[in-house]
C-alpha cells in the first residue's frame, strides 16, 4: 500500500488516464489496462516492454545480493562519495517537503539522502528485487510515510504531468533504449522550473580508447584461464551495449527534451579511473583491492582539471543539472 497523497498523482503509463484502485489492482479509467503488484510493489510497467527491458528487470533482481555487496564497498570510496554529494547538492535550492522522483533508483541509497534532507520521494525502478530493497531501506530508516516505490519504465512514467519539484536519475539513462523519450517523460512530470539532476552518466570517449583495449585484455585472460573472468556475468545487457554520452550529445538530448539552463559538471578523472581499476581488479582476483587513499589524494587535481578547457569535456562521467521549460499545452493539464 502507498499513501493517498501518492495515489493521487498516479497515472496510467500507457495513456496517462487516472487509475481506480481495487484491492491490489489499479485499472485505468480511460484505456482499461489493469496493473497488479509484484512483491507487494505496485507494478505499473506497460504490458509490452521490450526484451532488453525485461532482461534488465531479471538481471538486477537476480543479482541484488551482488549489488548490495558492491555498494558496501562503493560507499567507502572517496570518488563515489564526493561526486554523489556533488550532484545531490543541486536539490538544496528546493523547499523542505518538495516532491522528488528518482527513476532507476536501484537500492535507494541516494534517495535516502534526499529523505534525510526533508524531501518527499517517489522511487521507480524496473527491477522488483532492487526496488524492494530500496523500500525496506527507507522504511527501516523511518521514512515509510514520505516515500513511495513503484515498478515503472522510465520511458513511460506512471505519474501526473507537473507533479514533481525535482527528478533524479543516477547512472541509469545510458541503460535505456530511448534516452530522449525518458528525458521527455522526466520533463513532463516536472513542474515548470523544476530541477532535473543526472548523476554519473558515462562519457563516451572510453568506448573509443580504453574499453576496446580492456576487451582484448579480457579475451587474453579468458584464453589463459580457460573460462570467463570473475565478474563478467554481473554485467547487464544494457551495460554491454552502452556507449555513454559526449558533452554535445548529452546537452542536445536535454535541450530536445525541453530542458533549459543545462549545466554539465565533470565527475571524475584520475579518481574515477582508480575507482574502476580497483573494481575490475577485485573481480578478476576475487579479492578486495582498495585504492581509496589514492582516490582521495587526486580529487583536488580532478577538480582543477574540470576547470581547464582542454580537459573539461573529457571526464570519466558527467553530472548534469537542468530546469524544466514550460510544458506544452497537451501536458499542462497534469494528466
Amino acid at each position: 500500500m502507498i499513501s493517498g497523497t501518492f495515489e493521487d498523482i498516479l497515472r496510467c503509463p500507457v495513456c496517462r488516464g487516472e487509475l481506480n484502485s481495487e484491492g491490489a489492482y489499479r485499472i485505468c479509467r480511460d484505456c482499461g489496462t489493469t496493473y497488479g503488484e509484484t512483491r507487494g510493489l505496485p507494478d505499473l510497467i506497460p504490458p509490452d516492454s521490450s526484451a532488453l527491458k525485461l532482461s534488465e528487470r531479471e538481471h538486477y533482481t537476480e543479482k541484488v545480493d551482488y549489488y548490495l555487496e558492491m555498494h558496501a564497498t562503493w560507499c567507502g570510496s572517496p570518488f563515489y562519495r564526493h561526486y554523489h554529494d556533488s550532484f545531490l547538492s543541486n536539490f538544496r535550492a528546493l523547499p523542505t517537503g518538495s516532491l522528488i522522483l528518482e527513476t532507476g533508483c536501484g537500492l535507494g541509497h541516494d534517495g535516502l539522502e534526499l529523505l534525510r534532507e526533508g524531501f518527499s520521494l517517489v522511487e521507480t525502478d524496473i527491477a522488483p528485487g532492487q526496488l524492494a530493497q530500496a523500500r525496506e531501506l527507507h522504511r527501516s530508516a523511518g521514512y515509510g510515510d514520505v516515500s513511495a516505490h513503484l515498478l515503472a519504465d522510465a520511458e513511460h512514467l506512471p505519474l501526473a504531468s507537473g507533479c514533481c519539484d525535482g527528478v533524479l536519475a543516477v547512472a541509469s539513462l545510458h541503460h535505456l533504449p530511448d534516452p530522449l523519450a525518458a528525458l521527455r517523460e522526466m520533463r513532463r512530470v516536472l513542474r515548470p522550473g523544476g530541477i532535473l539532476v543526472l548523476g554519473t552518466e558515462p562519457n563516451d570517449w572510453q568506448n573509443r580508447t580504453i574499453y576496446p583495449l580492456g576487451k582484448l585484455l579480457l579475451k587474453a585472460i579468458r584464453r589463459v584461464k580457460g573460462g570467463p573472468v570473475g565478474g563478467e556475468e554481473m554485467v547487464s545487457e544494457a551495460d554491454k551495449l552502452t556507449e555513454g554520452f559526449s558533452a554535445r550529445q548529452l546537452e542536445t538530448l536535454l535541450l530536445k527534451a525541453g530542458f533549459v539552463d543545462v549545466e554539465l559538471q565533470p565527475a571524475g578523472y584520475l579518481s574515477a579511473a582508480l575507482f574502476f581499476l580497483s573494481t575490475e581488479l577485485s573481480q578478476m582476483v576475487n579479492h578486495p583491492v582498495r585504492l581509496f587513499p589514492l582516490e582521495r589524494a587526486v580529487i583536488p587535481l580532478d577538480e582543477a582539471l574540470g576547470r581547464m578547457p582542454l580537459f573539461s569535456r573529457y571526464p570519466w562521467h558527467w553530472n548534469a543539472v537542468a530546469r524544466a521549460g514550460d510544458h506544452s499545452p497537451g501536458e499542462a493539464r497534469g494528466s
